[in-house]
């Protein structure tokens, strides 16, 4: 199996393949995608900044499900 790479858009569920691939025209192809990532894998200093809030330090915290379930 032979590989190549290279970027993409998508226009109405279609991706043209570049010129200098023409050979791979009317051929099966396997498309893998590189999804863009999420906002909190970027390391944007605001969402850190907002979560920074709802840190909660649980060292030493034990669980009691019985006082739990008798709520």
């Amino acid at each position: 199996m032979q590989a190549i790479e290279f970027k993409a858009k998508s226009y109405d569920g279609l991706i043209n393949i570049p010129d200098t691939y023409k050979n791979w025209y009317n051929n099966t192809v396997v498309l893998l995608t590189k999804p863009k990532p999420l906002p909190q894998e970027t390391g944007h200093p605001e969402l850190k900044r907002f979560f920074v809030q709802f840190n909660a330090d649980l060292t030493g915290y034990r669980f009691n499900r019985e006082a739990a379930n008798e709520r």
